[in-house]
């Protein structure tokens, strides 16, 4: 059985990884072909993440994680841990209203849910076909109203993340996430998420004459949000990862991370960690034969 293992990320920054097709002015983001939600590219986790280990432990340890990279015509290295594409799990939304006060929240929906316990192998059952969430009630959209039924005690257990959260998360945020959570149904959560993302106009100014040259949009996905990632090890049976590697990649999972583009500008920052790090050094079951 190979190894599995499920990872999350809380974005503390906007995230901003590039989108394909021609938009005019505005700046797209990476989209699911199948859904349409913004998700964050596993090369693009992979990549950050071998940066991390590379700067942090040392080019070897990078190289027996990741593979070496194909340079100076050197024959490209096999990888022994994976990463898959961290997708959506719950997206803040901070334009609804209950009882006339503006509430913070998180929503998402049952497919993601389901994919989500998948992972994470846990049970899961139908959600219902109307929205459902922590407080019961009448929320306000717009020009919208929500009706909001409360969880059952069955939903709650669903909905939980696997593992610990982070230490930096766990006082911090779990408590507030606790209480101010709502499922809705798949296509009302594909419009809400869609006013969910944080947009910004920018421009560039024209260095002689101090006139503002170009306008674009960026669209990004917004702070808050908790994205969800499967990864694992794949051991080389003859030069397998060592314990330190384990260790220091570990570490750098329950970190802070950026990922995507324009860290210039602070985007892409996120609070990373793990459901299981147990090592798989001494677990012969994720072994694979490969050719040196």
């Amino acid at each position: 059985m190979a190894d599995f293992r499920v990872g999350y990320l809380y974005s503390l920054a906007p995230i901003h990884c590039g989108g394909e097709g021609d938009l005019g002015n505005i700046l797209e983001i990476a989209r699911e072909v199948h859904t349409n939600f913004p998700y964050i590219p596993g090369s693009s986790l992979r990549g950050g993440l071998r940066e991390e280990v590379q700067q942090s432990i040392s080019k070897e340890s990078a190289d027996r994680l990741f593979g070496k990279e194909l340079e100076d015509g050197n024959q490209m290295g096999v990888h022994q841990v994976w990463f898959s594409d961290a997708r959506l799990l719950w997206v803040p939304m901070r334009t609804m209203s209950l009882q006339g006060n503006d509430v913070f929240l998180w929503v998402s929906c049952p497919s993601l849910l389901r994919d989500h316990a998948l992972l994470a192998k846990r049970s899961f059952e139908v959600f219902p076909d109307y929205a459902v969430g922590d407080r019961a009630g009448t929320y306000t959209v717009a020009d919208a109203e929500i009706q909001v039924t409360a969880f059952s005690n069955t939903q709650k257990q669903m909905i939980e993340l696997a593992g610990k959260w982070a230490d930096s998360l766990a006082t911090a945020v779990k408590p507030t996430w606790s209480t101010c959570r709502i499922v809705l149904p798949d296509s009302d959560f594909q419009v809400l998420m869609e006013h969910s993302l944080w947009t910004q106009v920018r421009n560039k100014i024209d260095e002689d004459v101090g006139a503002a040259q170009i306008f674009w949009t960026d669209i990004c996905i917004p702070r808050d949000t908790i994205l969800y990632y499967a990864w694992g090890y794949s051991l080389h049976k003859q030069h397998p990862i060592t314990s330190q590697d384990h260790e220091g990649l570990t570490t750098i999972l329950s970190g802070l991370l950026q990922v995507g583009g324009q860290a210039n500008i602070g985007r892409g920052w996120v609070q990373s960690w793990i459901a299981d790090q147990s090592s798989p050094v001494s677990n012969e079951r994720t072994s694979v034969d490969m050719e040196n």
